[in-house]
């Protein structure tokens, strides 16, 4: 047992959701972020964008030799990510998960591909049943609870969902929000100390909002900035 002021004073692994639209930086910002850790980066990459990121960050400067690169095999996504994550678990368990980090990148595209590895072994014509959903959203979020308990950073990508509400009162605004199933996001993000949005400003500077508003999710749990740019993310704020 552990009393709370011990715990207080260690420095905290964080588990991050970071979300925007296709082409706006996620996968180079991972790149970018590596070069913050004294050890090795592993990248769960299942979309296939990480590669060009990294040499887009390395013709910047970026120093990318820690970064290891797994990929998801986009065939039987369900299955490959699956034991990718029995795997890591075992290494974890058996002292032989070195990594300081891991990144996923992204979420949204991991939900489409399970869905699609699932339909295709059903009987609806590659179509998913309505349990091929419900398997795919529970192993997600079983996913990320197991990868919290490594003791390393974990940091998720996803695109970006924009939605319109109404208010009791016939008002009408737009909210943006990662592209995670409904019946899981607010799973997801509750598991998260940190859910940031991608912006980028008038001159193309990249930055992070950190803070939620009636027009986005977003949340900071982990210090008290509202925003920072992208390279400052892993920084520790006041």
């Amino acid at each position: 047992m552990m009393d709370l002021s011990t715990l207080i004073k260690q420095e905290p692994s964080r588990t991050c959701l970071i979300y925007g639209n296709p082409g706006t930086g996620k996968s180079t910002a991972l790149c970018m972020w590596a070069s913050h850790y004294d050890g090795k980066v592993l990248v769960i990459d299942v979309d296939r964008t990480i590669t060009n990121a990294a040499r887009k960050a390395a013709a910047q400067g970026v120093d990318i030799s820690n970064i290891d690169i797994l990929q998801i095999d986009a065939s039987d996504a369900f299955t490959s990510w699956l034991s990718t994550i029995d795997v890591l678990n075992k290494k974890y368990k058996a002292g032989e998960l070195h990594h300081k980090a891991i990144f996923v990148d992204n979420v949204s595209e991991l939900e489409r591909a399970m869905l699609s590895s699932l339909g295709a072994k059903g009987k609806n014509k590659g179509v998913p049943a309505q349990a091929d959903y419900q398997y795919m959203q529970f192993n997600i979020i079983n996913s990320l609870r197991c990868m919290r308990n490594w003791n390393v950073d974990v940091i998720w990508t996803a695109w970006e969902e924009i939605e319109d509400f109404q208010n009791p009162d016939g008002t009408r605004y737009t909210r943006t929000f990662p592209r995670i199933s409904k019946k899981i996001i607010d799973n997801v993000c509750g598991l998260c100390d940190t859910v940031a949005k991608i912006h980028i400003d008038k001159e193309g500077n990249r930055g992070l909002i950190l803070v939620p508003s009636q027009n986005r999710y977003a949340k900071n749990q982990y210090d008290n900035r509202e925003t920072c740019k992208i390279e400052d993310f892993l920084k520790k704020g006041e």
